[in-house]
């Protein structure tokens, strides 16, 4: 696996692979390098959020869509401070940035509202070009969310769908990934 190691201010420095075209790129980070293939290095401080990313990224690094296979990775930390929780460049070049939230926590409410905050901060970040926008949550939490975003009005919360704009919602579960768009998420849940 080629590994680059990016400080917040130095270029970057290439360390030559093995076998696999994988990368991992960290920035601002005492970690030299992470196979997103195991679980975090920071294992003493699991959050369902880690958890979810870790089982996520496991998916991407065999996906057979070359707009989801991972090529180079940048993060996968839900507490960086400097990039998105997931962040990683594609086999077919796409840059993706994606906030992971997890309702399975003791503040899974505030949850709902971190979404909103999260992916307006990764908005001001700078450098990224070509770059597309997501959210990361369980498969069994869409109902969560989705009843949780209809106490918004319905066209404030697609208008902030197409400010960011977020191209899609992730749901991973231990059988693999599925998508959503940000409208259906907030139409998966039904009353009745």
């Amino acid at each position: 696996m080629e590994t680059i190691n990016k400080p917040d201010v130095a270029e970057p420095i290439s360390i030559p692979a093995a076998a696999s075209p994988v990368t991992t790129q960290k920035f601002g980070t005492h970690l030299d390098s992470i196979d997103a293939s195991t679980p975090s290095p920071k294992a003493k401080r699991r959050t369902p959020e880690q958890d979810l990313i870790d089982q996520f990224v496991g998916h991407l690094n065999v996906h057979l869509d070359n707009d989801l296979k991972i090529c180079t990775l940048f993060n996968s930390d839900c507490k960086s401070k400097t990039l998105a929780d997931v962040e990683f460049k594609s086999v077919s070049n796409i840059h993706w940035v994606i906030e992971a939230k997890s309702n399975d926590s003791t503040d899974r409410h505030n949850t709902v509202h971190k979404i909103f905050g999260e992916l307006l901060k990764e908005t001001g970040r700078t450098g990224r070009p070509d770059f597309r926008h997501a959210i990361l949550i369980p498969l069994e939490s869409v109902n969560f969310y989705s009843r949780a975003f209809q106490s918004i009005k319905r066209e404030k919360y697609l208008g902030f769908g197409k400010l960011i704009p977020i191209d899609i919602v992730f749901m991973s579960s231990v059988a693999g990934i599925s998508q959503l768009s940000w409208e259906a998420l907030y139409d998966a849940y039904s009353k009745s």
